[in-house]
């Protein structure tokens, strides 16, 4: 009897141990599971917030206004994203404005569109490899960074998981598409805004285009007054003529240039006497102005080349050549051709053209070497504000 009640007692033991065991690992495993939904409530997978995922087909999205006005994208880079962060941001700016117009570094330096970028909150683990989860603000701004004013704003959040605080930020930028519908109408509204300031400023902007041109920078001059756009039609009327005048006043200074290109159109001939017609060293010519300090020896190389032609050959030459002046004298009418024999004058029009938009492209780089944007004090101030990110000067690189 004494060693069955030793049993009984025995196995009750080892059920009530067994009991224990069994409670002690359910809590384990429930402590666990807590940890787990916790952690995966704070990591989730990137989540899209206010303005941040509006997808849209081009079918869905009204492109049908389009931007008249260049607007140049302008990313600096925060501490925290990297320039890897800077420059996929900037590639979604750009894409997000051609849909409706023209970005590129080429585009108009006075007005761009950037972000200010604050964090919104973070989230850290202690496991390793440590994790980063970053609710981030972006709010972007079209402003005038002579005039120093802000047009427009538009905001944008949205969190990132990564490795790290750049990589969270990347993860989460890879999901924000700006081709929506809001940020269209953000962006024609700032064109609206801006157009309003030319007509309101147009005075203040032929000043600013006189003070260039007073310090003979015509390519900086001419760029100004060519911001202009036409639907601020009272201010781009009134600026035409101080317009053509830079242009003109900016080949001359590039008389050099022209006769240079004259002189290797005519040095294709290799027989002079038995040239034709060299209409593409006549656009060069036709480009310098009398008044430029290259003009004469422009004239010497041509009198100099005509010279060494055959009799015949020189009456076909200059009876090429009258026709062609007048027709280069009905394309400075502003007249149009749709005639075979108008081709010359078309190709002198296409020719000025090509000289224009580089007259344009190289004053917009010298005004943004002017505008320095990455040591504007106002842009940094403006850029920083509220942002743990942005610190010191701003590198655009």
């Amino acid at each position: 009897m004494k060693k069955l009640s030793i049993i009984f007692f025995t196995c009750v033991s080892l059920f009530f141990v067994a009991c224990s065991s069994d409670t002690d690992a359910n809590q384990t495993d429930s402590v666990k599971k807590t940890n787990t939904n916790s952690s995966d409530e704070a990591f989730s997978s990137e989540e899209n917030t206010q303005g941040s995922r509006s997808v849209n087909s081009d079918e869905d999205l009204d492109l049908s206004t389009k931007l008249s006005i260049k607007l140049t994208p302008f990313v600096p880079v925060y501490e925290g994203i990297g320039a890897s962060g800077s420059k996929l941001l900037k590639d979604r700016l750009n894409a997000a404005i051609t849909k409706i117009g023209f970005g590129g570094e080429g585009s108009n330096p006075r007005f761009i569109v950037g972000p200010s970028i604050n964090i919104v909150s973070q989230n850290v683990t202690s496991t390793a490899p440590t994790k980063y989860a970053n609710t981030y603000e972006i709010n972007f701004m079209v402003v005038d960074v002579i005039s120093e004013t802000v047009f427009n704003t538009y905001t944008s959040e949205f969190k990132g998981v990564g490795d790290s605080p750049e990589k969270a930020f990347i993860s989460g930028i890879r999901n924000v598409d700006f081709k929506n519908q809001q940020f269209m109408d953000f962006l024609l509204m700032s064109e609206e805004k801006i157009v309003e300031y030319f007509e309101n400023n147009c005075e203040s902007l032929l000043s600013e285009a006189d003070a260039e041109a007073g310090m003979r920078n015509y390519d900086n001059a001419f760029a100004i007054l060519k911001s202009v756009p036409t639907e601020a039609a009272v201010c781009f009327k009134e600026i035409q003529n101080k317009k053509m005048e830079y242009f003109q006043l900016s080949l001359n200074t590039i008389c050099n240039e022209l006769l240079a290109n004259m002189k290797a159109e005519l040095g294709k001939f290799n027989d002079p006497s038995a040239a034709g017609f060299n209409a593409e060293a006549m656009n060069y010519y036709s480009m310098i102005d009398s008044k430029s300090e290259c003009y004469a020896e422009a004239q010497t190389e041509y009198k100099k080349y005509t010279s060494k032609l055959k009799p015949e050959a020189k009456r076909d030459w200059e009876q090429k050549m009258k026709v062609y002046n007048d027709e280069i004298a009905m394309v400075k009418a502003d007249k149009e051709f749709i005639r075979d024999e108008a081709k010359q004058a078309r190709d002198f029009k296409v020719k000025m053209a090509e000289v224009e938009a580089k007259r344009e492209i190289e004053g917009n780089q010298k005004l943004l070497a002017k505008y320095k944007h990455d040591e504007s004090p106002w842009l940094i101030r403006l850029f920083s504000s509220g942002s743990k990110l942005l610190k010191g000067e701003m590198n655009t690189d």
